[in-house]
């Protein structure tokens, strides 16, 4: 399939129609468009996405479309599996936490400690999510190919691998982001890090699929995702757990962010990637 972006434009071309291997089963098939997070999450019609590129060191953006945030990352097959299972308890999550949020703030109430007191299909929704990343993020079935085959074959119980973790947070601005597979170093102020396989950044939430072995890095300073509470065990709960508290889930607290951590004194940090397994799509959620 020919890429039909500018020449030396980096990052890979997941919006373009076509045939090529899904990134769940690896089966090489037409791609179909995969909703990042779901279409029943508010993520269609006038949310505005478009490609971030990189061409002659120069940051800009492709076209701009609206319909949400999207890549072309998965076959029909396993696509439609996402929806009829988990999308609807990934968008029901979603939208009890948007009304807690409008709630607290008219009635002036005080942040929740330790987490927003919301109800969840805690397994449902993991898989939405990591269904979602195989669809941003192809290379992740070379990573993690048993992982993909316990989603695909709808395993009840599912230990995440050795080498990842699914963390997340609250996540209150209009701004989206879908992203695969790069790194950040801020060398500027405070030294830090930001290592992922997958991001969706898309209000309410937020997640980040991230490396979870620290050794080596210590010079490096600490992460902005140290504080994010992580969801792997999640992957534990069955279908038939369906309302379990986000506070017994989250003991020790789930934070707010309100920007990416690299849009924050953008120019402070260094970005490094592999434009054969890098794709980023940034849009807005309208007011």
């Amino acid at each position: 399939m020919s890429d039909k972006r500018p020449p030396g434009t980096l990052g890979l071309d997941l919006r373009s129609d076509g045939s090529r291997r899904c990134g769940l089963c690896g089966d090489y098939r037409k791609m179909t468009k995969a909703h990042v997070p779901p279409q029943k999450a508010g993520n269609r019609d006038e949310v505005v996405s478009a490609p971030l590129r990189v061409h002659d060191n120069k940051r800009s953006y492709g076209r701009a479309l609206k319909g949400g945030m999207w890549f072309r990352g998965l076959c029909g097959e396993c696509n439609s599996l996402a929806g009829a299972r988990y999308d609807s308890a990934y968008a029901d999550f979603a939208h009890r936490l948007l009304t807690y949020v409008r709630v607290r703030r008219h009635l002036h109430l005080p942040a929740p400690d330790p987490a927003p007191p919301v109800r969840l299909a805690p397994g449902r929704v993991a898989r939405s999510v990591l269904m979602g990343m195989f669809a941003t993020t192809p290379h992740l079935r070379q990573m993690f190919p048993g992982l993909a085959n316990d989603l695909r074959d709808e395993r009840p119980h599912i230990t995440m691998p050795d080498g990842a973790v699914l963390r997340m947070a609250l996540y209150s601005s209009p701004r989206t982001r879908l992203a695969s597979m790069y790194s950040g170093l801020r060398v500027i102020g405070q030294r830090q890090y930001y290592l992922m396989f997958s991001e969706v950044y898309f209000r309410p939430l937020a997640w980040v699929l991230t490396p979870n072995d620290s050794r080596g890095r210590e010079d490096l300073g600490s992460s902005p995702l140290d504080m994010w509470a992580v969801a792997d065990e999640w992957l534990q709960y069955g279908d038939d757990a369906t309302s379990i508290d986000l506070r017994d889930l989250c003991r020790r607290g789930v934070p707010t962010v309100h920007r990416h951590p690299l849009h924050q004194g953008a120019d402070e940090w260094v970005e490094a990637f592999d434009s054969s397994t890098m794709a980023v799509l940034e849009g807005q959620i309208p007011r």
